[in-house]
């Protein structure tokens, strides 16, 4: 087999991303290591070069205008995700966001508030004839897929060369967006690993997860379908705001917790063993990143190589806006426990890799929670402010 029949065959590709990735992964320094998050770096390095060689070599491929891997895999593995996490998560969930629930939603407000602000800043201070692309930074800096539908459907207005340039400040963004969100969660779980209320919380909530049963892909199933259901169903908010729904994410992760919580409906048992769905969640995440760097790689880099350069420090430096102003909110007025903080975080963020990173950091799945209660406000802001910055 050459190599671009290699690079044509996507589960080949994804595997050895993976492959690659887990190797990376393994390296420690100074107690911080990728993990999982290695598959997205060296997705990212493989979908270069390997877009690179196919341009030099075999420029009639098909592979040089379209993605790598299909959209059917990348949602498979996205799905699989965030159902497992959900349902791991789900057993505490209802005294979680009783204690909590409000916070996450402030959370959420700062972090995309400051996000938009210092989007607002960078646009008329510096860059006003860049508007449309740095707006685009700011999806993408905050990860957020609906928010780049919602700047794309607004952009239309202007035509195509506008939605090209959202594109262009997404494509940019986005990277730097993950590795951020994924720094930070790695670096405050390592300083906070042995905090003493951390401990207790794990001690305060072991032992609630009884009765649970072998891995049923019925049940499993029905999560994801009722969660893209879910999903899809999209809610009109006015003239100004359009549409907004949870997308395959949010569905997902809100079927998780609701009927993970709920564990048990005919037939149908939801509290599955601990072990058997964290297999699923890793193979799952594995997928993902690797796709995401894979499918991302080359158009992110080139772009900054050639002309991205400004944008990239705009996406750069709001992501770590909003990630500071979320976190010394969260600490300081809010008074988040760690686990619930930096879930909170990834969730403000929209960010299902920082999700992954945390997880893994903090060998806790408490954390989903509050990713989960954060999300949905996020993706609401996320929305509400993309249209105020087109229109200001």
């Amino acid at each position: 087999m050459n190599l671009v029949q290699f690079i044509s065959n996507p589960l080949l590709l994804m595997l050895f991303s993976i492959f690659i990735g887990q190797l990376v992964g393994r390296i420690d320094y100074k107690n911080v290591k990728l993990g999982s998050s290695g598959g997205l770096f060296a997705g990212l390095v493989i979908s270069y070069f390997a877009t690179r060689y196919l341009q030099t070599y075999d420029t009639s491929s098909v592979m040089l205008n379209r993605p790598f891997i299909p959209s059917e895999l990348f949602q498979l593995s996205l799905v699989g995700f965030i159902a497992s996490v959900g349902l791991l998560a789900s057993k505490n969930i209802r005294k979680i966001i009783k204690d909590n629930g409000y916070r996450f939603m402030v959370l959420a407000l700062v972090i995309t508030l400051t996000g938009s602000l210092s989007t607002w800043l960078f646009i008329n201070l510096l860059f006003q004839n860049l508007k449309v692309s740095v707006i685009g930074t700011y999806v993408g800096a905050l990860t957020s897929s609906p928010g780049l539908a919602t700047a794309i459907e607004i952009s239309r207005e202007l035509g195509e060369t506008a939605q090209a340039m959202v594109g262009l400040g997404y494509s940019i963004a986005y990277i730097p967006g993950v590795i951020v969100v994924i720094v930070f969660a790695q670096l405050v779980a390592k300083h906070y690993k042995n905090n003493a209320n951390m401990q207790r919380k794990d001690e305060k909530y072991n032992g609630e997860n009884l009765s649970e049963v072998s891995f049923s892909v019925t049940s499993f199933c029905i999560v994801c379908l009722l969660g893209m259901i879910i999903g899809r169903i999209n809610i009109y908010l006015g003239k100004y705001l359009g549409d907004f729904s949870l997308e395959t994410t949010g569905g997902v992760l809100l079927s998780a917790l609701i009927l993970g919580d709920m564990k048990k409906i005919g037939f149908l048992n939801f509290n599955i063993k601990k072990e058997q769905l964290n297999v699923v969640r890793d193979i799952s995440l594995n997928m993902f990143l690797s796709i995401v760097g894979l499918n991302y790689g080359y158009n992110a880099l080139n772009l900054i190589r050639t002309s991205g350069a400004q944008l990239l420090i705009i996406g750069t430096a709001t992501a770590v806006l909003s990630i500071l102003a979320g976190y010394i909110v969260g600490k300081k007025l809010l008074k988040l426990d760690i686990v619930y903080l930096i879930g909170g975080v990834c969730g403000g963020m929209t960010s299902t890799p920082g999700l992954a990173a945390a997880i893994e950091s903090l060998e806790s799945d408490e954390v989903t929670v509050a990713y989960g209660a954060t999300y949905p406000f996020a993706l609401f802001f996320m929305i509400l402010f993309t249209n105020i910055l087109f229109r200001v």
